[in-house]
Order: structure tokens, then C-alpha cells, then sequence
């Protein structure tokens, strides 16, 4: 190694047309880019946020009765909440951005869940790709068990409503 820096620096001394200052800089130059670089310390890594990871979670579907005053609509009344009620279980994928993606299954149907958790907070849309299929929300917030908050969501005419405690953990647990 000293012999090649040696000969390195004999070159740049050799190829300058004269050994005044500038060149005895320009030697400077080459032996010090030719030093082996010390790295910076590395940063610590950042902490991971609490969210992300996977989650699971279950739902129980209920009936939400709307209370209409005289001339609402007819069908609330009518519905019994026989139907679309029932269990029901979430899969989720939280990102370090917040951002959370999923599905949802059960007495909904099959669902496509998409959100954002901003601090200790999640807010997430449920969407059917049936016509008139469910839609909804889930609001939660981070709990001792993991995340709690509850449903709420409608057929897409909105004539049956239901709702439903929501509980989530992280998967695997």
C-alpha cells in the first residue's frame, strides 16, 4: 500500500512542470483522496411506530335502528336486522406512513378496508364491490389490547344499517 501511494504521489510530482506550490497541492489532493474514507457514524435507527405491522380483529354486525320522526323512510322500520347481522373479521396491514390496507369479511360480505392511523387514532373505509353491497367506517383508537373503536356501515341505498363493536390485535396473538 505505501509502496503504490509512494509511487502515486511520485507520478503527480513527475507530470507537474514544476515543483512549486500549486503542484505540492495538487500531491496534497492526490494523497488525500487516495486515504481510506472513515465513515460517519450511522444514525440510529427510528423508532418503529406502535401501528404498523399486521392486525386481525373481529366484529359482531348488529342492527342500528334510525329513528325517523313521520314521513321517514319506511324500510328502516321494516327491517328486522335478521339480515347482514352477525360476525365478521378484519385482516389489516398498517405502514409506517400510517397508511392501512385490508379486507373484511362476514355477515357484510366481502370488503375492501383502506385508512390512515394519525397518532393514536385509526380511521377506516370498508367498501363492496357489489353494487349494493355494505359501506362503512371503522373509527378506533389505540387501547391495552391493541385497537378498539366501533362500525358503522349501510347498504348502498341505505335501507339496512348496521353497526358493531370492533376489537383488533395484532396478528398472531
Amino acid at each position: 500500500m505505501r509502496a503504490a501511494l509512494f509511487l502515486l504521489l511520485a507520478t503527480a510530482c513527475q507530470q507537474s512542470p514544476n515543483s512549486d506550490a500549486p503542484s505540492a497541492g495538487l500531491a496534497h489532493a492526490t494523497v488525500a483522496s487516495a486515504a481510506p474514507s472513515v465513515a460517519a457514524p450511522a444514525a440510529p435507527a427510528a423508532a418503529t411506530a406502535w401501528f404498523v405491522g399486521a392486525w386481525q380483529g373481529a366484529f359482531q354486525a348488529e342492527l342500528f335502528r334510525v329513528e325517523v320522526p313521520v314521513g321517514g323512510v319506511k324500510e328502516w322500520k321494516a327491517d328486522n336486522g335478521k339480515q347482514a347481522s352477525g360476525e365478521g373479521k378484519l385482516s389489516l396491514q398498517a405502514a409506517a406512513d400510517g397508511s392501512v390496507i385490508g379486507t373484511a369479511s362476514g355477515a357484510l360480505g366481502e370488503l375492501v378496508v383502506v385508512g390512515q392511523v394519525d397518532g393514536d387514532r385509526a380511521t377506516l373505509t370498508l367498501a363492496s364491490a357489489q353494487p349494493n353491497g355494505f359501506h362503512g367506517v371503522v373509527l378506533a383508537a389505540e387501547s391495552a389490547e391493541g385497537m378498539a373503536g366501533t362500525l358503522r356501515a349501510s347498504t348502498g341505498d341505505s335501507l339496512q344499517v348496521r353497526q358493531a363493536k370492533v376489537t383488533l390485535a395484532r396478528a398472531g396473538k
